[in-house]
């Protein structure tokens, strides 16, 4: 029986029909993930490898006795170097690249032991995960300019021994002491409560953001680029070349729906009180693609995306709108040319016409 722990109001699934983000069900080695009228569900062939997690953009998936953030912290908090699946995670694709490139900014050299992947039961599809991640993470930090780099050896450590009833990755977190980890813990409170005041999770309402629910990998990555200087020159990437973020753009065929906002799981996507804006904080992206999913005129496209995103964050108004009175009901709506009445009352017309037979 598995032990994953599915917090569905999380899941971008959940959040329309229209939905169709399958990157978990896409990574799992024993084809155990699915989803049932978009909930995801988890048969009991699913052995608890944690490829799932690294991956999930919106953090909707954990192990109950593996916390990646607890994990992290503990990581950097005794100066380990190494991870391994041998030593102290369950898969090294349980750590998506943000996780990576925060370990590698935060701590002192980074390896990942690939030694065992090559024999390892389930590296299809996860290998290919791993390599992802780490070439993705690589290419993330160069462009900081901050000569880091995440090292990928074939040590094939061996698993350390142990009591049989206490799993490894278990006892390598007890290993951390009460008092660092709280230590660490409150450190990452703070970075993310001055980051805030910065304007990093910048939107009209920080209080709406947060209830919306920034990753906890996307505030971990926030407090290590506050610890580096900028780079001298920014790096733009294409548009599919980051995973973890993107920039938008909204076109022409934009009738201001509002869907795309509404569901915006972290608040990247949001607007003005009156509704006469679309605007994004790049920075609160995690590219789970649910507004592109939702618009029904295909409005959303992905741009390229600048590293000065990072170091020199702001809002990017998308579109901006007319709102004027309706002739008929006298309510505001979206004006797109033509007569001034709104799409509700044309509709009821339309219908009174049909009903009377009037031309």
């Amino acid at each position: 029986m598995h032990h994953l722990k599915i917090d569905l109001g999380n899941c971008v699934r959940v959040y329309s029909k229209n939905a169709a983000c399958d990157l978990c069900a896409q990574s799992c080695p024993e084809n155990a993930i699915f989803f049932n009228e978009n909930i995801l569900k988890v048969e009991d062939s699913c052995i608890d490898c944690g490829g799932c997690i690294g991956i999930c953009p919106t953090e909707a998936i954990s192990l109950p006795d593996f916390n990646t953030l607890d994990f992290i912290f503990a990581f950097l908090e005794n100066e380990e170097s190494l991870l391994s699946c041998k030593k102290n995670l369950p898969c090294l694709a349980t750590l998506g690249v943000e996780h990576l490139v925060s370990l590698a900014l935060l701590g002192r050299e980074l390896i990942l032991d690939i030694g065992h992947c090559s024999s390892c039961e389930i590296k299809d599809p996860l290998f290919d995960v791993i390599t992802h991640n780490i070439d993705e993470a690589n290419r993330f930090l160069e462009a900081l300019e901050n000569g880091k780099k995440i090292k990928a050896e074939e040590i094939a450590c061996e698993q350390e021994p142990h009591e049989e009833s206490v799993p490894e990755r278990r006892a390598f977190l007890q290993r951390l002491s009460l008092k660092g980890a709280l230590r660490s813990k409150a450190e990452f409170e703070r970075a993310v409560e001055e980051i805030d005041k910065r304007g990093l999770l910048t939107t009209t309402d920080t209080a709406n953001i947060r209830k919306k629910e920034v990753p906890n990998r996307r505030k971990l990555l926030f407090m290590a680029l506050r610890r580096i200087d900028k780079p001298e020159r920014y790096r733009r990437f294409e548009a599919e070349e980051l995973s973890f973020i993107s920039q938008k753009r909204i076109d022409e065929k934009c009738d201001n729906c509002s869907i795309c906002y509404r569901v915006c799981p972290t608040g990247a996507l949001h607007s003005d009180q009156r509704g006469t804006k679309i605007l994004f904080d790049t920075l609160s992206c995690v590219k789970c693609r649910l507004c592109h999913d939702v618009c029904e005129p295909n409005a959303i496209d992905l741009e390229e995306i600048s590293t000065k995103s990072f170091f020199e964050p702001k809002v990017t108004e998308l579109k901006k709108f007319n709102l004027v009175r309706c002739d008929e009901c006298a309510n505001y709506f979206t004006y797109l040319g033509g007569e001034t009445i709104c799409p509700r009352c044309k509709i009821e017309e339309e219908e009174a016409k049909s009903l009377w037979g009037i031309q």
